[in-house]
């Protein structure tokens, strides 16, 4: 009951704030730039049938088909909502949770309650967890529902891409609450936070670039390290693969015809569609288990600091 009652005054608060009607305007415009594309057999038309392209034997409904409409749908739409610009708006939508809830007046009627500190904190968190589901969502299921009743491609796999939205988010915001706790610093948790998140990508842009250009292999010792600490952090690049698999996109190369490009470029191609194609052979288990763990003990950190804290 208490859990309840705490989620659902987190979601008020969140509703008053205008960042919140923000993240869902955006969702609304997505979706109607989306729904005013037309996809035909032999090209596509944009703003409501105003501006029309012929596009021949490469329209998205020709070849692939499906494959070609569910991967610029993953790998562009979502590169941009699942990978930067959701996540980070998120962020600073929940940044001042913990900084709030810390301020004396307002932490002092939270804890005078029967709730333990752990627990508050756990329903604190949870709360943020809450407000990134819902716009995940509303996001996932406008594009969806557009995807399906305008373009006629249903992707039931495409759905999967708002857990995994909530679970990129709670990579970043884990070190945004440890920041917050620490510091009581609004600004200071955004700027570690997603400087950390970069931070999380440079070992795995390392490995990728060893195993892109087969020169730089002679460096072993320096690969071997970035493969060991590419096992460290949370694997937030993973998250675009694992939706683009589910939603049965295929392979991002897949929008490029085998054979379009030639000479030296097409061999680079070849190896970085090899990378690709093994990308998407991870093991979702792995990945995200390991990920898991990392943000488990950086929360238990922010917990720990939050309850021994003197209010």
């Amino acid at each position: 009951m208490q859990f309840w009652t705490l989620i659902v005054d987190s979601f008020r608060e969140s509703l008053d704030r205008k960042i919140f009607w923000v993240l869902a305007g955006i969702s609304v415009l997505v979706a109607l730039a989306m729904l005013s594309v037309g996809i035909e057999e032999h090209g596509m038309s944009f703003m409501f049938g105003m501006w029309e392209v012929e596009t021949g034997r490469y329209s998205p409904l020709s070849g692939l088909g499906r494959a070609n409409v569910a991967g610029l749908l993953v790998y562009i739409l979502m590169s941009f909502f699942l990978g930067w610009i959701g996540v980070i708006l998120m962020v600073i939508a929940t940044a001042d949770v913990f900084p709030r809830v810390m301020e004396h007046g307002a932490v002092d009627v939270l804890i005078s309650k029967p709730l333990s500190r752990p627990m508050l904190f756990m329903y604190k968190y949870a709360a943020s967890m809450v407000f990134v589901l819902i716009q995940a969502t509303l996001f996932v299921g406008l594009t969806f529902l557009v995807c399906g009743l305008r373009w006629g491609v249903w992707l039931p796999g495409y759905l999967l891409s708002i857990p995994l939205l909530v679970l990129l988010f709670s990579y970043v915001y884990c070190v945004t609450v440890l920041v917050g706790v620490k510091t009581g610093s609004t600004i200071a948790s955004i700027l570690i936070s997603l400087g950390a998140w970069m931070l999380f990508t440079v070992p795995v842009t390392a490995v990728q670039t060893f195993e892109t250009y087969p020169t730089l292999m002679k460096q072993e010792r320096v690969y071997h390290a970035a493969r060991v600490l590419s096992w460290i952090p949370p694997k937030t690049s993973d998250i675009q693969i694992f939706a683009a698999k589910w939603a049965g996109a295929g392979s991002a190369f897949d929008l490029f015809p085998k054979g379009a490009i030639k000479g030296a470029d097409a061999n680079q191609m070849g190896r970085a569609r090899e990378m690709d194609e093994r990308e998407m052979q991870k093991s979702p288990l792995m990945s995200i288990g390991s990920s898991v763990l990392f943000e488990a003990v950086v929360v238990l950190l922010a917990m720990v600091s939050f309850c021994r804290r003197d209010y």
